[in-house]
């Protein structure tokens, strides 16, 4: 199973077949509200749902910690960015569990609310990400690529969080904070402009971090640890 789903992830059609792969589970499902009211279907679909979405949230997790890596790499070298005050990331209004211990003291519910939020939260920065790196000296395309390849993942992860939300019969709260940033991407100054990009990409991963944790708790309690 995990050769099969890593195959198709790293192909070129990945976003198409993993919204298939949606497509194709929700089509024997209806919306319920309750463990004890899903039956056998519904609960084999919840799994190999939420199985895929974590694993996706892995993929986006360790592709992100990747562009940093890059990004340091190429622009940041003897800059002294981690020496900085760290910029404020726009989703650290969130009450947001710090780690897995504290996300299993939160309900399946709350957790994948807080997950679509922060998905949603990525919207507009990861669109600005993607156009305005183009600007950035020398040649930024590889990480274009990279930037883009998650901003399809981050569009895939969101579909796959409603689905699990409407399985379960919870209503998503569409609640998020609005990025803006843009300014200080397109400055003129390039090393405000570099540590803008490197301040955006540390709360890009900080984030796809906190979604792969919380995936993974969501899992646990709704299926792992599920008496359906």
């Amino acid at each position: 199973m995990l050769l099969s789903l890593t195959q198709m992830l790293s192909s070129r059609a990945s976003s198409r077949l993993f919204l298939v792969s949606y497509l194709l589970l929700w089509e024997n499902v209806v919306a319920t509200s309750t463990c004890a009211e899903r039956d056998a279907t519904i609960q084999d679909s919840l799994e190999k749902l939420l199985t895929l979405t974590t694993f996706m949230s892995q993929v986006v997790s360790s592709e992100t910690a990747k562009l940093f890596t890059e990004f340091n790499n190429q622009y940041a070298q003897g800059k002294r960015y981690n020496d900085r005050v760290p910029g404020t990331c726009h989703t650290a209004f969130f009450d947001t569990p710090s780690n897995k211990e504290q996300s299993l003291g939160r309900s399946p519910e709350t957790l994948l609310t807080l997950v679509h939020s922060l998905l949603n939260s990525w919207t507009n920065a990861l669109n600005h990400l993607v156009n305005e790196m183009s600007a950035m000296q020398g040649d930024p395309s590889s990480l274009i690529s990279k930037a883009r390849e998650i901003q399809a993942k981050f569009d895939e992860l969101t579909t796959g969080v409603k689905t699990v939300q409407s399985m379960i019969g919870e209503r998503d709260i569409e609640t998020y904070p609005a990025w803006s940033g843009l300014a200080s991407l397109q400055s003129s100054n390039e090393d405000v402009r570099c540590f803008s990009f490197h301040t955006l990409i540390r709360c890009l991963l900080r984030d796809s971090r906190k979604v792969n944790t919380y995936l993974e708790v969501i899992k646990y309690k709704l299926v792992d640890q599920s008496n359906c």
